[in-house]
């Protein structure tokens, strides 16, 4: 009896495994090219995970809600959105995950896994195939330039695995019924909107949806229905009135987070040096085609003509325009100029939400694609040509990996100043507190270089700085003065600078460089 047990537990167990092997192979292939990637790159520059001056500041902005001198909620706020910092608190709160960036990683790989599960059960819905759903996930998920933002503590993939799981939850609504997988989009909807602001596009599409399912059956007097529904609906849209509302709370202007309260112009602000030397719409089809691959293009293409074959119904449409507004949003934006986009690849990550939509609309392609053509060569070099395409952006320099080389770029220049600065601090630091006179520009930097607690930082804001004691008596012990002159540091860095005799009346030059200037106290070891 027992050893019939065994066979039948075997058996069972074999059987799940072949059920669901492409939701292993995915996961598998993900976690493997991932954490390779994650340690081939931080044995070359344990930098490599912060080189996005966004990456820093986000890491930065999560530790300090637990570590810092002075904790306000204004930290949380007014421009970035609230949710990947909170999700990064638990791993950023750990020093070696921390210093390091690794907590962007932790968080990173789990959505982009839970990002091509969503895909795969997706397309394997719509298409009844689950090779073509394994080849559409991987399609997105492989992609080195989607891998290396997974790596990040960047709010891209949170935002991109809560999409997925909205339109999964969508097309589940929309083919099997439930109002169970319509609150699961709702739910997904509303984190998202409190990710990125591409989000809050879905919101109106969701509500307006639910909003009228709910009136219509009030209308039919299904009193708990149009409730279920109306609920829903308020719940698609709570994200965003409740980052409205904490605005109007905490900074006494309910759309503080808008452009127009952080950018004088387009021009002026988005473009300042004139980098943009081309069309946009150029522009914007190069970073499509250098970050996805034409065949990618060219499958998704083949499946949006054929969307009507496949669903007649037009049940499949509503989650495809689902995962095809936020890109129209971020491009819509792209165009209008109000997010920089260059011919040198700069800020070319914008566009990643669109692989969304291209992988499941290559998928659509691909279905009707092998109906037609039964040769297993034909089929076997095109799904090649499309899993060619990591390779070729990984060894073909005039490709390349558009997201790290734009992040590599930022940090080659002053970001990798303000990091060794940060190192060479933390070598120099023998107690006591820090003040930084270097405005927004290298702080963050310098803060998680250094591998000394946050809370031993502050930084002095103009009029305040102005002060020669003021360090002195608020028990400072080290003061960094940022020579580079920022509209927001100029005045206190020219007052420090030219007062250079009186200042070292009171302090010692500990390092100083072009860029920085590094002093402690002469009354040092009274204010460890």
């Amino acid at each position: 009896m027992e050893p019939g047990v065994k066979r039948n537990s075997l058996s069972l167990n074999t059987l799940t495994f072949s059920k669901f092997k492409e939701e292993y192979l995915l996961v598998i292939a993900v976690l493997l090219s991932a954490t390779t990637a994650a340690v081939l790159l931080y044995n070359n520059d344990r930098h490599v995970f912060l080189y996005f001056g966004d990456a820093a500041s986000h890491i930065v902005k999560s530790r300090i809600l637990v570590d810092s001198q002075h904790f306000t909620l204004e930290s949380i706020g007014p421009v970035w959105l609230p949710l990947p910092h909170l999700l990064l608190l638990p791993l950023a709160a750990i020093d070696s995950l921390f210093f390091s960036g690794i907590a962007g990683l932790v968080l990173g790989i789990p959505c982009l896994i839970g990002t091509g599960l969503f895909l795969l059960s997706l397309v394997r819905r719509i298409t009844g195939s689950r090779l073509i759903a394994l080849l559409s996930a991987c399609l997105f998920c492989l992609n080195p330039n989607v891998v290396y933002m997974a790596l990040t503590p960047m709010g891209e993939l949170p935002l991109i695995f809560l999409v997925a799981a909205g339109a999964y939850g969508l097309l589940r609504w929309t083919t099997d019924g439930g109002d169970t997988w319509l609150m699961v989009c709702a739910a997904a909807v509303m984190l998202a909107s409190l990710c990125r602001y591409e989000a809050w596009i879905l919101t109106p599409l969701v509500s307006i949806i639910t909003a009228n399912k709910g009136v219509t059956a009030w209308k039919q007097s299904d009193r708990r229905r149009a409730i279920r529904m109306l609920s829903i609906a308020a719940l698609t849209l709570s994200g965003i009135i409740l980052w409205i509302c904490w605005n109007a709370y905490e900074f006494g202007d309910p759309f503080r987070f808008a452009p127009w309260n952080f950018r004088s112009g387009p021009f002026s602000v988005n473009n300042p040096k004139g980098y943009r030397q081309e069309a946009v719409p150029l522009t914007l089809l190069r970073a499509i085609v250098s970050i996805f691959g034409p065949m990618a293009l060219l499958a998704a293409a083949a499946g949006i003509v054929r969307f009507r074959r496949l669903a007649p119904d037009r049940r499949h449409l509503l989650p495809f325009l689902f995962l095809a507004l936020p890109a129209i949003f971020i491009f819509a934006t792209i165009l209008m100029d109000l997010v920089l986009i260059d011919q040198w690849w700069w800020n070319w990550r914008f566009v990643l939400i669109f692989g969304l939509f291209l992988s499941a609309s290559a998928g659509v392609g691909l279905a009707e694609f092998f109906k037609g053509v039964r040769s297993k060569v034909a089929r076997g070099a095109v799904a090649a040509s499309l899993l060619a395409m990591p390779i070729v952006q990984l060894t073909v320099p005039s490709v390349g990996v558009a997201t790290y080389e734009d992040a590599a770029k930022i940090f080659s220049g002053p970001d990798h100043v303000a990091a060794s600065f940060g190192e060479r601090l933390g070598s120099i630091h023998e107690g006591g507190r820090i003040v930084l006179f270097t405005g927004s520009y290298g702080a963050e930097r310098i803060m998680v270089s250094s591998g000394i607690a946050l809370k031993t930082f502050r930084s002095i804001p103009f009029p305040g700085g102005q002060d020669i004691l003021l360090p002195i008596r608020s028990g400072d012990r080290y003061v960094v003065i940022g020579k580079k002159q920022l509209p927001d540091t100029r005045e206190v860095v020219r007052y420090w600078l030219s007062r250079r005799e009186m200042i070292l009346q009171h302090y010692d030059i500990r390092f100083e460089d072009e860029y920085y200037l590094l002093l402690e106290s002469k009354n040092a070891n009274l204010i460890q």
